[in-house]
């Protein structure tokens, strides 16, 4: 009379094996429902619209003038000129934008100072010194480039004036100064990359050559590296 012991026994199996069999396929249905969200890395994408419109912009850093020749006191003499300084401000209006690109006009002034150390007279061995200041007074087409970056490139040229002013110190018996003051035709070239830092400013670095054209004949230049940042409204 073993056998109902034996068909228990085999029922407990018939039921283990099947509690088994349904804990395995809920535990891979479980694994196979587990979802990694991917890894995406943001990308800019610059709304070029909001680029339109009133702008102001801002320069400032160093300036260097290679040696020139000129006769605005009188006499033909060389002039060398120590590192200075530049300020700019430049309000503009951008007036033209597309997917890639924006294209704006400006006014662009400041003051640009640098320091005569050696005015030397031709033919005489006598130097002088003195101070060189500039405000030019300018008009400038700016193109800014739109990558899909916060990274901004420009480039833009320029023309109009220069106003320059200058001393020098005669030393002497009696020491005197004499200056010179005049407004010369004027043109200039910029590039620069500028960095997004919200909607509506930018911070970056920029490079420009003014060159001035005394009646005279002969040209003067004026090399500046600065720091710029863009308010746009």
């Amino acid at each position: 009379m073993k056998i109902p012991s034996i068909v228990k026994h085999q029922q407990v199996l018939f039921w283990a094996r099947s509690a088994y069999t349904f804990l395995s396929l809920g535990l891979a249905t479980a694994s196979a429902q587990v979802y990694v969200a991917p890894t995406t890395v943001p990308v800019y994408g610059a709304d070029s619209s909001k680029d339109l419109g009133f702008y102001f912009d801002g320069d400032l850093g160093p300036s260097f003038m290679p040696d020139f020749q000129s006769s605005r006191f009188g006499f033909p003499g060389s002039f060398s000129a120590r590192p200075g300084v530049r300020l700019g401000v430049e309000p503009g209006f951008n007036f033209l934008a597309g997917d890639r690109l924006t294209l704006g006009g400006e006014f662009e002034t400041g003051v640009i100072y640098n320091y005569l150390y050696s005015i030397k007279e031709a033919g005489s061995p006598t130097s002088l010194r003195g101070d060189f200041y500039q405000v030019p007074i300018l008009g400038n087409l700016v193109l800014k480039l739109h990558p899909d970056s916060f990274v901004v490139p420009y480039v833009g040229v320029g023309g109009g004036g220069d106003y320059s002013r200058a001393r020098i110190h005669m030393p002497g018996f009696f020491d005197s100064e004499t200056h010179n003051e005049e407004i010369d035709p004027a043109v200039q070239a910029m590039a620069g990359v500028r960095f997004r830092l919200n909607a509506i400013c930018e911070l970056g670095f920029g490079y420009k050559f003014l060159a001035a054209f005394p009646s005279e004949g002969r040209y003067f230049g004026t090399h500046s590296a600065s720091v710029t940042f863009s308010l746009r409204f």
